[in-house]
């Protein structure tokens, strides 16, 4: 990032305004506005597929997505509603939160769940014989994620690390309860855990 923010910023006019589509905001953030200043807005719309290149070309990508603008204390307030706007003008409900909060949230709803659907589809390939003919929408739904792009990814994962370590660690303390409660045989335990699951869910898709 360093190095593309150095090449843009030699052949760009006065008032241009600079921002960006990655997933991770607070490195990006860190990175870009020494060399870029007040003109670049981190942003990262939340839209996308697990293929790649121009055949997968979508022209209604952004339509109801939202985007995430990280604007800072540096930001020139033009070049915040020049982003804005273009994200907006893609199709984007556009909100904002600092690069932080934006990095430990996404750990979370994004990050974190292609790291589970990958460490589930590599536990059922080793664990289970022939298991593509045993394997149905379950998996299909909690795996797809799994066959995004893995040089991608493993950047995505390392500039959002610390963020979604902690993530990983408190997935680990649920799974560690749920076993806890499967080995005793505790149903209201189990019971409690997938109706939270069931209704954080529902929030979701009542969206």
């Amino acid at each position: 990032m360093p190095g593309l923010a150095g090449r843009l910023a030699a052949c760009l006019g006065p008032d241009a305004v600079v921002t960006d589509a990655g997933s991770v905001k607070g490195s990006v953030v860190e990175a870009c506005e020494p060399i870029l200043g007040g003109r670049f807005v981190g942003a990262h719309p939340i839209a996308g597929s697990d293929r790649n290149g121009i055949e997968a070309a979508n022209a209604g990508l952004y339509e109801g997505a939202t985007c995430v603008l990280t604007p800072t204390a540096l930001t020139d307030p033009r070049a915040r509603e020049g982003a804005r706007m273009l994200w907006q003008t893609a199709g984007c409900r556009v909100i904002e939160m600092p690069p932080a909060a934006h990095d430990a949230a996404l750990a979370r709803t994004s990050h974190l769940p292609h790291t589970v659907a990958a460490a589930l589809a590599n536990l059922v390939a080793r664990a289970v014989p022939d298991w593509p003919g045993l394997a149905g929408g379950g998996y299909r739904d909690s795996t797809r994620i799994a066959l995004g792009q893995p040089d991608l990814w493993t950047g995505i994962l390392l500039a959002n690390r610390r963020e979604i370590s902690t993530s990983v660690a408190e997935l680990i303390e649920i799974l560690q309860n749920v076993r806890i409660a499967l080995e005793a045989g505790d149903a209201d335990a189990i019971h409690a855990l997938l109706a939270a699951g069931r209704s954080a869910r529902q929030q979701f898709d009542a969206l």
